[in-house]
C-alpha cells in the first residue's frame, strides 16, 4: 500500500484532479484542506505520510508558514504552484522541500516527482542530514564571527535580499523607543548595501536633527498590518511623517514590517522596496522563518559593542612581530584529503563529504567560482569504494553546442558529417566509477533530457546508434549559478534539478571563512617554495592581517595566485606587503561619472522596460511596444521572458 497523502490547495478543480490522479497511482489521498487552519486540522487527525502543498492558500497564512510547522513535525511536502519567480523559488528552498511541482502538470510529472521527493526523503532519513538550511547556517556564522558591524550587516543584507527583495532597511528599538542605535541600510546601484549613520541619513534626506526627533517619537503605527503596498503604503506615509520623508528621500513605495519581541523590549524590522505591490504573505512567512536569525541580528548589531578604533596601534604590533615561518601553523591545521581550513562552515561541508562519499547518490556541489568545488568532486571519488575505477571531469561551459551530445554519450561511425569513426563518450568513460560535471546549469535543456535519462534509467543511446547501453556510473555536479534562478527562467529542468540535488553540498566563499585564510597563506607559501627558486620563506603577521581585510571575490584561487605573484616579487626572503589589485569589476566598469558600465543584456532590460512603461505595458497592436520597437511582437515576448520582466516592473 502506497503512503497517505494531504493536499493542501485552495483551487477545488485542481485538487480534485491531484486527488483523481494520485488515486488511480494507488495512493491513498486522506483529505484536501483550503487553509494552513484546516491542513493543521486534518494533519492531526489523519497523520499523513506526505503533503502536496500549494504556496497561496485561503486565509492569513501561506504554504510557506505551514512549512515551518511540517519540519518541526518531521512530515516530508511538495510544493505544487503556478508561481515560478526567483523570489518564489528562494523562499521555498530554505523551507526545504522535496520537491517543486509547476502548475499546470502532467500526471506522469507528478508521479515522477513524487519517486524523486521519496527517494532523497530516504536519503535525508540515512544520512541523517542538519534540518537547518545553509542559509541559517551562514546567517548564524556571519553574526557569531569576528568583524565590524558594518560588514556583518552587509553580508546578512546579501543573504536575505533574495528572499526578501528590499532597497531600504530599518532596524529600531520601539519599546520602550529609542532612535539612538537604530540601524540603516541602503541598497546601492552596484547590488552591494551601504550602513548609514545617523548623521548621514540626516544629510542625504534633507532633515534636521530636530525634525526627526518630532517626526520619530513612537513605533511605525501598523495597526495589526504587516505589508504595505500601493493604497496600505499611501497611508502609512499620511500617518508618519517620518515615513513620509524617508520614502520621499529614497523612492520607496511599499514595506513590509516585523516585529521581535525579546524580553519586555518589541523591535520593528522594516524592509522598504522602491517597487510597488513587492511584497505578498510569502514574505511574512519568510520572516517567522528567520526569527531567531532577526534576534541574533538585534543581539550582535543594535548591542555590538562600539568599533575597536585602536587598529592602527594593532596593526603597528603586528609589523614588529616576528614573521611567521611557513612550517608553522598558527592554529592546528585541519587538512583533509588537500582541503585546508578549520572553518565552522567548512567543516559542515567536510562532514557531509564523509558522510555521503562511501554511497552512490548523485551530489550537487555549489559555490562560486575558485572555491575548489573539482576538488571536493575528487575527494568524495577517493573516498568512495568507486576510487580504482576511472574518475572523469567534464567542463560543461567548454564543450562546443554542437558536440555536447557526442562528447557525454558517444556517437556510432557515420552518424553526422565527420563523424569518421566510433567514439565512446565521457559517460561510457566513466563506467564503473565517477564523472564530474562541472558547470552543470550551462547544459543546454536538450542535453539535460537525456541526463535526466542517465540518472533514471541508468542507460545511455549513442548518437546514430540503434540501442541503449547500461552504465554505472556515480555522478558528480557542480555550478556556482544560482539553479533555482535558471529553472524559474526556463533554462533548467525542474525534474532534472530535484533528482541532481538529492545531496547537495555548499561551499562557502572565502569572504565568509577568513579565519581561514592564514593556514591558506602558509600552505601556498610552502607549495610554491618548493616549486619556484624564490627565496621567500616566511610572511609577516602583518601582511597576514592585511589578506584577511579584502573580500576575496575570486576566492581560494585568487588567494592562491596572489600568493605565488607576491612570492616573485618579493626582495628577501619574508613578504612584507601585499599589493591586492583592484579586481571589482563595478569600479573597473565605471565611466568617468562613476557610473558603472551596464552589460548589453542590462542596456536590453533598461530600454526595454522604458518603451512598456511609455506604451502602459500594452505588447502588441498599434501603439504597443513591439511596433515602436520595431520588432515581432512575439520576438519582444521571448526578450520579455528571458530577461525576467514582470508585470509589476512596468508599473
Amino acid at each position: 500500500m502506497k503512503q497517505k497523502i494531504l493536499i493542501v490547495e485552495d483551487e477545488f478543480i485542481v485538487a480534485n484532479d491531484l486527488r483523481i490522479m494520485l488515486e488511480k497511482a494507488g495512493y491513498k489521498v486522506c483529505g484536501i484542506a483550503p487553509s494552513v487552519v484546516k491542513a493543521l486540522e486534518l494533519i492531526a487527525s489523519k497523520e499523513p505520510s506526505w503533503i502536496l502543498l500549494d504556496i497561496f492558500l485561503q486565509g492569513d497564512k501561506t504554504g510557506i508558514d505551514l512549512a515551518a510547522q511540517l519540519t518541526g513535525m518531521g512530515i516530508p511536502f511538495i510544493y505544487i504552484s503556478a508561481n515560478t519567480n526567483q523570489g518564489i523559488l528562494e523562499a521555498a528552498k530554505a523551507t526545504l522541500p522535496y520537491g517543486f511541482l509547476v502548475k499546470p502538470f502532467r500526471e506522469k510529472d507528478l508521479m515522477v516527482m513524487l519517486d524523486i521527493a521519496r527517494y532523497r526523503h530516504e536519503q535525508n532519513i540515512k544520512y541523517n542530514q542538519n534540518a537547518d538550511s545553509s542559509i541559517h547556517i551562514q546567517i548564524e556564522h556571519i553574526l557569531e564571527n569576528e568583524g565590524t558591524k558594518s560588514a556583518k550587516l552587509q553580508e546578512f543584507s546579501k543573504l536575505l535580499h533574495p528572499l526578501i527583495p528590499f532597497d531600504f532597511l530599518w532596524i529600531s528599538r520601539t519599546v520602550p523607543h529609542t532612535t539612538t542605535k537604530d540601524i540603516t541600510l541602503v541598497k546601492e546601484s552596484n547590488e552591494s548595501f551601504r550602513l548609514i549613520s545617523h548623521d548621514e541619513l540626516l544629510k542625504e534626506t534633507g532633515a534636521s536633527a530636530r525634525d526627526f526627533k518630532t517626526w520619530n517619537i513612537a513605533r511605525i503605527p501598523t495597526n495589526g498590518k504587516s505589508i504595505f503596498n500601493g493604497y496600505d503604503f499611501r497611508r502609512l506615509r499620511m500617518e508618519s511623517r517620518w515615513i513620509q520623508h524617508l520614502s520621499d528621500g529614497y523612492k520607496l513605495e511599499s514595506a513590509l514590517v516585523a516585529e521581535i519581541a525579546k524580553g519586555e523590549e518589541t523591535f520593528q524590522i522594516v524592509f522598504f522596496s522602491r517597487l510597488s505591490d513587492v511584497f505578498s504573505k510569502v514574505h511574512t512567512g519568510i520572516i517567522n522563518q528567520f526569527c531567531k536569525a532577526f534576534e541574533l541580528l538585534i543581539d550582535k548589531a543594535l548591542y555590538a559593542p562600539k568599533q575597536d578604533t585602536t587598529s592602527k596601534t594593532a596593526e603597528t604590533t603586528a609589523i614588529a612581530s616576528p614573521p611567521v615561518q611557513k612550517n608553522i601553523s598558527p592554529v592546528p591545521v585541519n587538512d583533509f584529503h588537500g582541503i585546508i581550513g578549520n572553518s565552522p562552515l567548512l567543516h559542515n561541508a567536510l562532514k557531509k563529504i564523509e558522510t555521503v562519499a562511501p554511497d552512490n547518490t548523485s551530489v550537487l556541489i555549489l559555490g562560486e567560482s575558485g572555491t575548489g568545488k573539482e576538488r571536493i568532486a575528487h575527494t568524495i571519488h577517493k573516498l568512495s569504494p568507486r576510487k580504482n575505477k576511472s574518475f572523469i571531469t567534464v567542463n560543461c561551459a567548454a564543450l562546443p553546442l554542437t558536440l555536447i551530445e557526442s562528447e557525454l554519450f558517444g556517437h556510432e561511425k557515420g552518424a553526422f558529417t565527420g563523424a569518421n569513426e566510433k567514439r565512446i563518450g565521457k559517460f561510457e568513460q566513466a563506467d564503473g566509477g565517477s564523472i564530474f560535471l562541472d558547470e552543470i546549469g550551462e547544459l543546454p535543456l536538450e542535453a539535460q533530457v537525456k541526463l535526466l535519462r542517465v540518472l533514471q534509467e541508468k542507460e545511455i543511446e549513442r548518437l546514430g546508434g540503434n540501442g541503449t547501453k547500461k552504465v554505472d556510473v556515480r555522478i558528480i555536479t557542480a555550478t556556482n549559478r544560482n539553479l533555482e534562478k535558471e529553472v524559474a527562467e526556463g533554462r533548467f529542468r525542474l525534474d532534472l534539478y530535484y533528482r541532481l540535488n538529492v545531496f547537495p553540498i555548499e561551499l562557502p566563499a572565502l569572504r565568509h571563512r577568513k579565519e581561514d585564510i592564514p593556514l591558506l597563506a602558509l600552505h601556498f607559501l610552502e607549495k610554491y617554495g618548493k616549486k619556484s627558486s624564490a627565496k621567500v620563506t616566511s610572511i609577516s603577521p602583518a601582511a597576514l592581517a592585511t589578506l584577511q581585510t579584502f573580500n576575496w571575490p575570486g576566492n581560494i584561487r585568487e588567494l592562491e595566485h596572489l600568493i605565488e605573484r607576491t612570492m616573485l616579487l618579493t626582495d628577501g626572503d619574508v613578504i612584507t606587503e601585499i599589493a591586492y589589485p583592484d579586481t571589482n569589476p563595478a569600479a573597473a566598469l565605471a565611466d568617468d561619472s562613476g557610473s558603472k558600465v551596464k552589460t548589453m543584456e542590462e542596456m536590453e532590460r533598461d530600454h526595454i522596460l522604458h518603451v512598456l512603461k511609455i506604451c502602459k505595458g500594452k505588447i502588441f497592436g498599434a501603439g504597443g511596444a513591439a511596433e515602436m520597437l520595431n520588432i515581432p511582437s512575439t520576438t519582444l515576448n521571448s526578450k520579455i521572458k528571458k530577461l525576467g520582466i514582470k508585470f509589476e516592473f512596468v508599473k
